[in-house]
């Protein structure tokens, strides 16, 4: 059973429960008032006519006519018998006059209710005249009147669980229609359609809980999204890492075949064992740059102060040699600024950074390495990058320009490792290019 369903009959028993229990309970009030009322009145009319037979009676015996009482009796007997009043009057226990069948002893100044001739009546016992007199008053009005009071709170209260029970199954099954579509939407999901979403209408409950399914099921699309694009750059990964190391080994293989079987000279030996140890040595460099980015995703570094001006000069130094090959001036205008950082790492970042700028550099070109305010930078102004270019630059196996990086042994994984370094070290790593006017690196630091 469903959980409206459950609610409804639940509410519908105790709405029941609690109509027909005030009913009852206002049929017996109404009863009570009613019985109270026509015992006050019964209780008006005995004293009347108790007080008319005592003034009647006086006057009889103030006349000396002591034979006419019974015949008073008789005469206040027959004159309200048509009104459905009895009465009976005894002298010391003695009967003197009834018109009434018995109804037992009755006490004087007693109240009672007594069934005379199978008809309720109201009985009063009290003295009149020297006489006990017994005054009974028909009431069957009373039961008919809480026989008819009760009939009509029945039908009342039929017609109003009947109706009830109509509009209460309706308001439910409106009220659950927001959890129906959850669960519909639930079943689709469970289906493998994520394109669906909640009804999140209204300021409710459910809306609420709409918002948060939906909150959720985002949440979920974005992580499915994340892992999807980590599965396609993980098989980009391994689909150019196979391409890379294709390449080499292709050479390797081939000069190797030659040495082996050509009748080559000693000069074209000599080639031939370079070229291989070149190729050998761009497939140990893919190799280590592949293990250190492995490194630092698995591993947290050791974290220590680290002066940034200091790792910068370093870097210039080491790759001054190559600048000058190529006739390009490395400038360095750094101030002291420290970071809580690992020291290999970050000399790891810098030299790739700048060994791309001077790579990027024509003859003549210019290499700056700027250090400030926590934010590093590699400016050089060779020939730039488009925006396409850019939104690439940080993917594995990346080159901008594939042929001349391939002939200076690059594989592009140099800049997805500065971009792990900078995450690391809780840096945010972003570039500027236009084409003809060079490339910046921005490098902002929180640590």
């Amino acid at each position: 059973m469903r959980f409206w369903q459950k609610t409804y009959i639940l509410t519908l028993i105790l709405f029941l429960v609690c109509l027909n229990a005030g009913i009852l309970s206002l049929t017996y009030y109404t009863y009570s008032k009613s019985v109270a009322s026509a015992e006050e009145t019964v209780g008006a009319e005995q004293y009347y006519i108790a007080s008319s037979f005592e003034r009647d009676l006086s006057d009889l015996l103030a006349a000396g006519d002591k034979q006419s009482p019974e015949l008073l009796m008789q005469t206040y007997g027959a004159y309200y018998s048509g009104k459905g009043i009895r009465i009976a009057f005894s002298e010391n226990g003695e009967q003197v006059y009834s018109n009434m069948t018995e109804i037992g002893e009755i006490s004087e100044n007693t109240l009672a209710h007594c069934e005379i001739g199978g008809v309720r009546h109201i009985v009063i016992c009290s003295e009149a005249g020297g006489y006990t007199m017994v005054f009974a008053k028909n009431v069957e009005s009373l039961d008919e009147e809480f026989r008819s009071l009760t009939l009509t709170y029945v039908l009342t209260a039929l017609g109003v669980s009947a109706l009830l029970a109509v509009l209460l199954y309706f308001v439910l099954r409106r009220l659950s229609l927001p959890l129906d579509r959850l669960r519909e939407t639930t079943e689709k999901i469970q289906e493998g359609d994520l394109s669906v979403s909640a009804d999140e209408s209204g300021q409710d409950e459910f809306a609420l809980l709409g918002a948060s399914f939906n909150s959720m099921l985002a949440t979920i699309n974005g992580q499915m999204a994340a892992l999807e694009e980590d599965a396609r750059k993980k098989q980009m990964l391994v689909d150019n890492m196979a391409h890379e190391m294709r390449t080499p080994l292709t050479s390797i293989r081939g000069y190797a075949e030659y040495l082996e079987k050509a009748a080559a000279s000693e000069d074209q030996r000599i080639i031939a064992a370079k070229y291989i140890i070149s190729e050998a040595e761009r497939l140990a460099k893919i190799s280590e740059i592949l293990l250190d980015d492995a490194y630092i995703r698995g591993n947290l570094p050791e974290m220590k102060e680290t002066e940034l001006s200091e790792v910068l000069r370093d870097t210039a130094g080491r790759l001054e040699s190559r600048a000058a090959e190529k006739s390009v001036r490395i400038i360095c205008e750094t101030e002291e600024m420290s970071i809580r950082g690992n020291a290999t790492l970050l000399s790891m970042l810098f030299y790739n950074l700048t060994d791309n700028a001077i790579k990027a550099c024509s003859d003549g070109g210019t290499v700056t390495l700027r250090c400030s305010r926590g934010s590093v930078s590699v400016e050089d102004n060779g020939k730039g990058m488009t925006e396409e270019q850019l939104s690439h630059i940080t993917e594995p196996f990346y080159r901008t320009d594939k042929s001349r990086s391939r002939a200076e042994g690059g594989a592009g994984l140099g800049l997805a490792l500065c971009k792990n370094i900078a995450e690391v070290h809780g840096a945010t790593m972003r570039f500027e290019s236009k084409i003809g006017e060079g490339t910046k690196v921005f490098l902002d630091f929180t640590t």
